[in-house]
């Protein structure tokens, strides 16, 4: 069957969808990805071919026109924060669509998947009347926010003829159940397997420093926002512990963080699935895909939020006992360091660590849950 993946310009959003990708293409099945032009080249590091569903879009300025701060950056938006996603992709889902559907055109897709905030696969499995498969990238967006991005969409909606997008007749869960939100809609549950893009594995990589490796990383979007002075900062901190330290930052930032200590090392960019093979724990900005990559290996970690849903993702980590977690106006690079050294030391961190990864390892894996498609489109066909 063919399968068409939608997905936004993102690695947060597209790296979760690539194992699965993978499994439906090792089952026979053609898959192509639709994303906007600047996000084509990645699909194809991942070994998916791709076609571009607009030309290249300012994804921070779709998400928040106008001035002043996005309401996702500020901690208990609550409604605000749901309104920002929900208009937000509804207006890149806007820029999309006419793309998404000229590919479909061409494609004829049995099935559409797509991540949970890209709206326009929503729209065009409307339109072409197949199933529409919501793959989650781990905690459950807000429902409000597909019901917002539909509203952002009426016109679009009037223009095509369609009542509304469809509706997902099937969504897959990546996310523990132990650390998915409460209440969160019932899902296909599937085990998550980290992918973090394409990259080689460095010699040093692979050599025992003889100290415990600790992976410092504040995503892709926190320091391109808020600058790499934080990272310089815990590199400096972290260097007197007895731990190697390596700081995971995008290949344009690593050059700013300037001289470090002698056992701190400036990685650039990095796959995180290799790196913390060799890790003892992780500090990170509380991005979902680092947090659940962690956990695979079973490691403590330290959640430093600085925005959107990287406050739920630390909240759920600390209360499902794998992380502790700092609040914006809590971090500092002491404060961060104290943090580190308590979850190292107490052995609870770990064991809760290692319990989440095993309730993932005992998850349907990609394969089972593939299989379900192919029997949701037979259902449809037949």
């Amino acid at each position: 069957m063919r399968i068409l993946v939608t997905t936004a310009p993102s690695a947060g959003h597209f790296f979760p969808l690539v194992p699965f990708a993978w499994a439906l293409r090792a089952r026979g099945h053609h898959v192509l990805v639709a994303t906007p032009e600047q996000f084509v080249t990645e699909a194809g590091r991942a070994g998916l071919p791709a076609a571009a569903s607009a030309p290249v879009i300012d994804l921070r300025a779709t998400m928040a026109p106008g001035s002043g701060p996005h309401p996702s950056q500020r901690k208990g938006a609550g409604d605000a924060s749901v309104e920002h996603i929900g208009r937000g992709f509804g207006r890149l889902a806007e820029q999309t669509v006419a793309g998404v559907a000229a590919t479909a055109e061409h494609w004829a897709p049995d099935i559409v998947v797509a991540e949970p905030t890209e709206h326009s696969g929503a729209v065009v499995a409307a339109a072409r009347g197949v199933p529409l498969v919501r793959h989650s990238w781990g905690l459950e967006v807000p429902p409000e926010a597909e019901e917002i991005a539909a509203e952002q969409l009426a016109p679009t909606l009037d223009r095509l003829g369609l009542p509304a997008p469809a509706k997902a007749e099937l969504t897959v869960d990546i996310c523990p159940e132990s650390l998915q939100v409460p209440k969160a809609r019932p899902g296909q549950r599937m085990r998550f397997v980290p992918y973090n893009g394409s990259g080689a594995t460095p010699h040093w990589l692979l050599e025992d420093s003889g100290r415990p490796r600790i992976c410092v990383t504040l995503g892709s979007v926190v320091p391109q926002i808020h600058g790499v002075k934080l990272l310089k900062e815990l590199g400096e901190e972290l260097a007197g512990d007895d731990a190697e330290v390596v700081i995971a930052v995008a290949d344009h930032l690593a050059g700013e963080l300037g001289p470090l200590p002698p056992k701190v090392r400036a990685a650039a960019w990095l796959p995180l699935n290799l790196v913390f093979t060799h890790c003892a724990a992780v500090v990170h900005h509380g991005g979902i895909g680092t947090a659940l990559t962690a956990l695979s290996f079973g490691l403590p970690q330290v959640a430093l939020p600085h925005m959107g849903d990287q406050y739920a993702t630390a909240d759920r980590l600390a209360e499902a006992g794998a992380a502790l977690a700092l609040g914006r106006e809590e971090i500092s690079a002491s404060a961060v360091a104290d943090a580190l050294r308590r979850v190292r030391s107490e052995p609870g961190f770990t064991e809760r660590a290692r319990a989440l990864g095993a309730e993932n390892a005992a998850a349907p894996g990609l394969d089972a849950v593939a299989a379900i498609l192919e029997q949701l489109v037979e259902g449809r066909r037949g």
